[in-house]
């Protein structure tokens, strides 16, 4: 459960910082005003979906599929994940498919870094008591 809710506030903050990073972008690229509302709007959207794909991520704990299967499987199910938000966002009238293709791709990029080094951290934690028990 600690893993879970783990997951799912990486994956908050993560939506949350990119959200910030591509609406700022989207608005000063295209000189426009955005309303309290709209942002309102965008930052719930963020908040739902990086919810949503940390407790995604959660395909990572199957032990029965291979690590390519669980990549893959993830990939689709984020990359479907974006394609509804990017819907009730309305993404698609403001940016092309492939900005947030590759959007998408450099966020996944940054993402798996940081739990990269979160595990790298959980690893070391995990060797230190093995080798005080050992001692």
């Amino acid at each position: 459960m600690k893993k879970i809710i783990r997951m799912m506030i990486i994956g908050l903050l993560i939506s949350l910082s990119s959200s910030y990073v591509l609406v700022t972008l989207s608005v000063i690229s295209n000189n426009a005003v955005m309303s309290g509302a709209e942002l309102l709007e965008q930052i719930i959207i963020a908040a739902i979906l990086g919810v949503v794909i940390g407790l995604l991520s959660i395909i990572y704990d199957i032990e029965r599929l291979p690590f390519t299967g669980q990549f893959i499987l993830h990939v689709i199910a984020v990359t479907l994940c974006v394609m509804i938000a990017g819907y009730f966002g309305r993404w698609f009238e403001h940016s092309s498919i492939t900005y947030i293709f590759v959007s998408e791709a450099i966020i996944f990029f940054i993402a798996w870094c940081i739990i990269y080094v979160l595990q790298k951290s959980d690893i070391a934690k995990i060797n230190q008591v093995i080798q005080k028990r050992k001692e």
